[in-house]
């Protein structure tokens, strides 16, 4: 390795950590909130608030500091987006009766109350922030209009309607690529208040959302944790572009999509996905969207904020040409 490029590395690593430093603040902050009245609100927030925290709070962080702000400025919505994720995740797992959730040790009524409690928790955030009242009416506007748009998105998905890859585009941007576009959106607001900007890190929020659910498609059908989706009956994006596209096995993979029987033929479906070169495509399509999350972020002028948006992009799908070349 070259000085010159050890030096770049080495840059590269110390901001990464700068962002780093201020994870325990997030999970400060929201501890700070939390209503003394009731301790099994902090249990179902699990790591957030008694664990390290993971790389997603690091989104609104690393948009602030993208377009030219102070970082810390944008740890309430760090804190809010942590809060509103886990009050998703636990809603999207008690719709789906994923096994070991949360709903399977405080029972599906409990559950839901946790969840709605969450995601009114997560405005609280944002309201007692110390930010200028016209900030705080902006980040707040924007959390319950993409809110309401994740909702209108898992209710498609509920009533069934996902069953072309058009109707796969619009239910993962309403539910998934809005959530990721609200969270670098309302951090770039804590920085600046250039529309452009904001957008820009608004973009990079929407097409990384949109590569993360595709990932989240493509691990749940070839590398399941669990029962993997087959197994679940969902249809996703692997098996949405098998009954799109002309091929031998179109008929066959429709009738067992048909006839409900995606567990029964788990093996027999994949196996016919393989061979039109589904997994080839879903990787390709991922890493179409995350290029253009990071060619969105051409314009931010903050060398920190976009080495760790850069970074969190590029880490996250870096397995996903080798999953392909080794299938």
């Amino acid at each position: 390795m070259s000085a010159r490029l050890a030096t770049a590395v080495a840059d590269d690593l110390e901001r990464i950590e700068e962002l780093r430093r201020l994870l325990p603040e997030v999970r400060a902050y929201v501890r700070r909130h939390l209503p003394a009245e009731w301790p099994d609100l902090t249990h179902a927030l699990g790591a957030v608030v008694d664990g390290p925290c993971g790389p997603r709070p690091l989104l609104p962080l690393a948009a602030c500091a993208a377009v030219g702000g102070e970082a810390r400025r944008a740890v309430p919505v760090a804190a809010a987006w942590e809060v509103a994720f886990v009050a998703g995740g636990i809603l999207d797992d008690l719709q789906d009766q994923d096994r070991e959730a949360v709903w399977s040790s405080v029972g599906e009524g409990r559950a839901f109350n946790f969840s709605a409690a969450l995601f009114a928790f997560a405005p609280k955030l944002l309201v007692e922030a110390p930010w200028p009242d016209s900030r705080v009416v902006a980040v707040c506007r924007s959390f319950h209009e993409e809110t309401m748009h994740l909702f209108a998105g898992q209710d498609r998905d509920l009533r069934g309607e996902t069953r072309t890859l058009d109707d796969y585009w619009l239910t993962i941007g309403t539910k998934t690529a809005n959530a990721f576009a609200w969270a670098c959106g309302a951090g770039a607001l804590c920085g600046c208040e250039e529309p452009e900007l904001v957008r820009a890190c608004r973009a990079y929020g929407y097409h990384l959302g949109l590569a993360l659910q595709i990932l989240d498609d493509f691990q749940g059908l070839w590398e399941p944790v669990g029962t993997g989706d087959l197994a679940n009956g969902k249809v996703t994006l692997p098996l949405l572009y098998g009954l799109s596209v002309e091929h031998g096995w179109r008929e066959e993979l429709q009738a067992i999509a048909d006839g409900e029987e995606l567990a029964a033929e788990a093996e027999r479906v994949r196996k016919i996905l393989d061979e039109i070169g589904a997994r080839d495509y879903v990787v390709w399509v991922c890493l179409q969207e995350r290029d253009r999350a990071l060619a969105a972020l051409e314009r931010c002028p903050g060398a920190t904020g976009v080495t760790v948006l850069t970074a969190y992009a590029t880490t996250i799908f870096a397995r996903l040409t080798e999953v392909t070349s080794h299938a």
